[in-house]
């Protein structure tokens, strides 16, 4: 894998995201990205998926066009973002119903594995704050725990197809850990 496509992938989202945080902590947004990209690495995934996962949120939280993603990286690329991205003008309940409606009937695989790691990276971050935090770590969400674990369940669902996977196999016990059966 030429390094200079993944470089320039890294260089772009730092610059996207500059001082961004991670939602309720001290942590450079980055991190999240750079975890993707590091699971779907970890995975095999090709070179444009493992892009996509660098650039995954540069759309939704850093304002950056879908033009600029395809101008730099192609469009292969672009249109995983794309997958990835979630329309902030609806209300948090019909982009969650919405993602979780896609990932199990439309989403391609690529798709899929570029969503799973995302949201691990998530749950990730989930589970080792509520490790520490307890409960008080669903006062930072828009919604509380009961509507988190709506939508995770709905993850966990549409990402069956990726059962032989490593992530989804973290996902299912992070899920646990975090929410019970």
């Amino acid at each position: 894998m030429p390094v200079n496509k993944i470089h320039a992938a890294i260089q772009f989202a730092a610059l996207a995201h500059g001082q961004q945080k991670r939602k309720g902590t001290e942590i450079p947004y980055l991190v999240h990205p750079f975890e993707v990209a590091q699971l779907l690495t970890a995975e095999g995934a090709p070179e444009e998926l493992i892009l996509a996962g660098l650039l995954h949120d540069t759309l939704e939280d850093a304002h950056i066009a879908p033009e600029q993603i395809e101008e730099e990286f192609g469009r292969a690329v672009a249109l995983l973002v794309l997958s990835a991205s979630e329309d902030k003008t609806k209300s948090w309940e019909e982009r969650k119903a919405h993602t979780v409606e896609y990932l199990q009937r439309d989403a391609p695989y690529e798709a899929l594995l570029l969503a799973c790691a995302d949201k691990l990276s998530n749950l990730r971050s989930i589970a080792a704050d509520h490790e520490s935090e307890g409960e008080a770590v669903w006062d930072r969400f828009r919604r509380g725990r009961a509507q988190q674990r709506w939508y995770y369940a709905g993850l966990l669902r549409a990402f069956a197809p990726l059962q032989d996977t490593g992530m989804y196999q973290e996902f299912c016990v992070l899920f646990e850990e975090v929410f019970g059966c």
